[in-house]
């Protein structure tokens, strides 16, 4: 019986990204899957959502599927998307969700000693990752940036870009290397991270320098991802 791998989260539109496209070759690779798809849980309308991806596979006949979450947090989209699989399991024989990429205490102290490897400390810099908006998110940034902490790197701030902004405001003048916190470069890590917060910083007196880079790019969060996927096949 066929089984589908569908890749779910807000890089599904993002075709010209390397650490993406790694990400899914590991993915496919580790799964075997006959099927291998994209499907869109936010962000830009670009690409089927996860509920149409989950129809199409059932009309051809698909009866085992793996979605695999490529969201950092277990906020709203990963919600929705569970939410998705959950109304369409009636439709198939086997329909699991991998969690997302933190969801234990082992992720955080995983992705943190990814992050201490590709962003070394810097006398007089601050590095802030900005990653996605809403309680859940914020969460999850508060415990990656207390595993940061417990490794020695005291100068790394994680959170959404409007919490960054007010942490950052208070102590100008000094340099920030500013990043996204997200799986993929894409339109949101460009434009509302690199471009708009960046410019925002500038703007309170910070020296703002760029990190245009995104999780999947670092070879220890994609085996991490691999791994939550491989926990759910039977």
């Amino acid at each position: 019986m066929p089984r589908a791998l569908v890749i779910a989260g807000c890089l599904s539109g993002e075709r010209d990204d390397a650490g993406v496209a790694r990400l899914v070759d590991d993915l496919a690779s580790a799964v075997r899957a006959d099927v291998t798809i994209r499907a869109r849980t936010g962000g830009r309308p670009v690409g089927p959502t996860v509920p149409e991806v989950l129809a199409e596979l059932r009309s051809a006949g698909v009866r085992r599927a793996l979605v695999a979450t490529t969201h950092v947090a277990d906020g709203r989209l990963q919600g929705e998307c569970a939410a998705a699989v959950l109304a369409a399991s009636p439709g198939f024989d086997e329909l699991r969700l991998a969690p997302p990429l933190l969801s234990s205490e082992g992720d955080f102290e995983a992705v943190a000693s990814a992050l201490d490897g590709a962003l070394p400390a810097r006398p007089g810099r601050v590095v802030a990752l900005a990653g996605h908006r809403g309680a859940e998110c914020e969460a999850s940034f508060a415990r990656l940036e207390a595993a940061l902490r417990r490794s020695g790197r005291t100068d790394v701030l994680v959170g959404a870009p409007s919490s960054l902004a007010g942490r950052l405001s208070a102590r100008p003048g000094g340099t920030v290397l500013l990043g996204p916190l997200l799986m993929s470069l894409g339109h949101h890590a460009r434009r509302d991270v690199l471009v708009d917060l960046s410019a925002e910083l500038g703007r309170a007196g910070c020296v703002v320098e760029r990190w245009p880079h995104a999780l999947a790019e670092l070879p220890a969060v994609r085996a991490l991802v691999v791994q939550h996927v491989r926990r759910e096949l039977p």
